[in-house]
């Protein structure tokens, strides 16, 4: 493998680089610091032919404007938290209403509008953060390390490493949107997802603290179906979100840091696959039917709804607020570490 970098911009004068991961077959992806975001993956096809299955941008211009995490790491706490707070050790926290009276994806000051410290080890790249005490109204200042990784085998290995001095809530994932055909509408993509149930949540996809068994429902993708097949159905979950916009507790969800697999998507017409194996809790499966980019994107055009489908590994939406879930909890004396493999193959 062999990693390069290039000048990508500057932000509040930090410099902004793009990273770029290739194998000689042509295969690569592209990182930055800005955000730690995953840019762009050039994958084959049952041909060969090479295409980005990435939405994105291609100048720094397009990320600052974004308003849908494209590709980004999502901290301090990714999806949402209801009515922006929560009590831990008897002590409320308010956070950043950034989404309604609720905070979504960290508030204000997320991870994926900070510029990150890059280091380049082996075939990985690694980005670090300091967050400090109170940003976003989180307590602990809490030290981030996310590094990616690329193989000749077309596997994307990303992996979380934090520490806090202070006890804190962390929920981390990347929110990369993938289009195996590398345009067009991914409604036809067929998904799997190996959970028997989802969260249920209210109009505002804060959940209820209760899990709806999927079978013979509009949820269940438990056999591999194309993402459209339901989507006419009456339901009520699904006008909310306009499409699937919901979390799949795994199968271990309550086993810590136990690699499983979450989900598997695939577009007949490429041949391309993916499949994501996590140790997190849970898969929020977003069918992207809110993106509405404010520039264009790689295609020239302004992105909109189902041109790409979100795999978000992470713990449980609202998990501070439902004890009944699994603990996102950092302490002091622990070390958050938890990780998302990108297994693309090719089925002809």
């Amino acid at each position: 493998m062999n990693i390069s970098s290039q000048p990508f911009g500057c932000v509040k004068g930090k410099e902004v680089f793009l990273y770029t991961i290739s194998h000689q077959s042509g295969a690569s992806i592209q990182l930055s610091n800005y955000g730690a975001t995953w840019v762009s993956a050039l994958i084959p096809d049952s041909n060969g032919v090479l295409a980005d299955v990435l939405l994105g941008y291609t100048g720094l211009d397009g990320y600052l404007s974004d308003s849908n995490y494209m590709g980004s790491t999502v901290g301090r706490f990714a999806n949402r938290i209801n009515n922006a707070g929560f009590t831990l050790n008897g002590c409320r926290y308010d956070l950043d209403k950034n989404d309604g009276e609720n905070t979504n994806h960290g508030g204000f000051s997320g991870f994926n509008t900070q510029v990150y410290d890059a280091d380049v080890t082996g075939n990985s790249v690694v980005f670090s953060l300091n967050s400090p005490d109170g940003e976003g109204g989180f307590p602990g200042n809490v030290s981030l390390k996310v590094s990616y990784s690329f193989s000749g085998d077309l596997k994307v290995l990303i992996q979380y490493k934090a520490t806090t001095d202070k006890d804190t809530y962390l929920n981390l994932t990347n929110h990369a949107y993938f289009n195996l055909a590398g345009s067009g509408s991914v409604v036809t993509h067929l998904l799997s997802i190996p959970s028997d149930n989802i969260l249920e949540t209210d109009e505002c996809f804060i959940p209820t603290g209760k899990m709806i068994p999927v079978s013979d429902t509009v949820f269940d993708f438990t056999r591999m179906r194309t993402i459209d097949s339901r989507m006419d159905e009456h339901n009520q979950q699904l006008i909310w979100n306009k499409g699937y916009n919901h979390c799949y507790p795994l199968v271990n969800h309550h086993v810590s840091n136990t690699l499983q697999p979450a989900a598997t998507l695939y577009d007949p017409l490429s041949g391309r696959q993916l499949q994501l194996f996590t140790t997190l809790p849970s898969v929020l499966i977003y069918t992207a039917g809110f993106l509405n980019s404010q520039l264009p994107g790689k295609s020239g055009s302004r992105y909109q709804p189902f041109e790409g489908i979100c795999l978000e590994a992470q713990f449980f939406p609202d998990s501070p607020n439902h004890s009944h879930f699994p603990s996102c909890l950092l302490q002091p004396d622990e070390v958050y570490h938890h990780s998302i493999e990108y297994h693309f193959t090719i089925k002809k």
